[in-house]
């Protein structure tokens, strides 16, 4: 295993912030009200801030948004920190924060501790939720009572036959887009504001409103093809964000990233035309509404994992989450349930050295050129 990733949270969260001091930044941990990790210490979402604090140009780097994410984004900091050492360009500032959804990096969870899928949450909570009618298609479906291979097989099929019906884009929207009715389903987008949510609303956005351009870097694992850097805009491709975007990192990198197979079908379902462009309740989409004054140059950043026949796995870990909770109700670390760790690691941070170097070796660099892009 590489040692450039620190898959422990309490580790990590450890790495970071001796990083973070060392490297001249300001830091501010924001402790969870309530809850614990597996070894009884802190849950934290830890802020650095490195560079004036009147910055007019800031880059926002966030990780473990997704806690099985965690790892991944958690080495790209603070490997940036550990050889980041010569100054920003002038009047630019980076305000990281470490481990969004804390307890799900700590308790390998995708989700939080409500089973809320924390990138669906950051809705306006003074308006109705959004509905995603199609996600009754597979409300019942989900609900399995053991996890058998023979309860998993027939899932599978059940699974394909409503892929084949009603095509990969409605599927996707189905089981990935959020929704807000079934607090024991997938995708679960909460129905208050999570930690993560608050922690961003009420202690970095102040931290960014009197910064004119905003940047942003939302560190994810999964989307796009194996070993693949995939660059998801905050408003879709082809927006004028995607442009800058482009400006920063190139236009091969933003408009034309190698897509999984599963993002292949997607792409050319003849359906597409007919499903939202965007999923509900992303950070991004908040950000936007919170920091109304500042141009915001953002996207998710995602380091691929997807590979040819890897659905089966991805199944099995959503569905597993889901038992554990709400069926098995055990100790989540237990020896038991070693296997559903080992496999959301498989899907979302491979214990494969190259892939690992790749994400360590292409994160900072990417960092550093948005960076320079801010300071034009």
């Amino acid at each position: 295993m590489s040692t450039s990733f620190t898959d422990d949270y309490a580790r990590a969260r450890e790495r970071f912030t001796r990083a973070a001091h060392a490297a001249g930044a300001r830091v501010e941990p924001i402790i969870h009200p309530s809850l614990r990790a597996p070894g009884g210490g802190e849950l934290a979402i830890d802020m650095a801030w490195r560079g004036p604090s009147d910055a007019a140009r800031v880059l926002l780097v966030t990780s473990g948004m997704h806690g099985f994410e965690g790892p991944a984004g958690s080495a790209v900091q603070s490997t940036w920190l550990e050889n980041k050492k010569e100054n920003l360009p002038p009047g630019t500032a980076v305000l990281m924060m470490h481990a969004l959804n804390p307890w799900g990096f700590a308790w390998v969870s995708r989700l939080t501790e409500n089973n809320v899928d924390l990138n669906r949450n950051f809705i306006d909570w003074r308006a109705l939720p959004p509905a995603n009618p199609l996600y009754a298609r597979v409300r019942d479906l989900i609900r399995v009572p053991d996890m058998s291979l023979e309860t998993l097989a027939r899932l599978l099929g059940a699974q394909q036959r409503l892929t084949a019906e009603l095509g990969p884009a409605a599927m996707h929207v189905a089981v990935d887009f959020g929704q807000y009715e079934d607090a024991e389903g997938i995708s679960f987008g909460g129905a208050a504001p999570e930690f993560g949510h608050r922690v961003m609303r009420d202690h970095a956005v102040p931290l960014l409103s009197h910064a004119r351009h905003v940047g942003l870097i939302d560190w994810h694992t999964g989307v796009g093809a194996y070993g693949e850097v995939a660059v998801l805009p905050i408003d879709g491709p082809g927006s004028t964000n995607a442009k800058r975007l482009a400006a920063w990192w190139g236009e091969v990198l933003v408009e034309r990233w190698k897509r999984s197979p599963l993002e292949e079908a997607i792409a050319q379902d003849p359906k597409l035309s007919a499903m939202p462009l965007l999923k509900t309740g992303q950070m991004l989409q908040a950000l936007v509404r919170w920091l109304p004054h500042a141009e915001m140059t953002g996207a998710v950043v995602e380091f691929g994992t997807e590979r040819e026949g890897a659905l089966p796995d991805l199944v099995y870990v959503t569905l597993y989450e889901r038992w554990l909770r709400f069926v098995d109700r055990t100790d989540r670390m237990a020896q038991v349930h070693d296997n559903f760790r080992a496999t959301a690691r498989k899907c979302f941070v491979p214990e494969d050295e190259p892939w690992r170097a790749h994400v360590v070796r292409k994160g900072p660099k990417l960092i550093d050129q948005a960076l320079a892009g801010l300071a034009k």
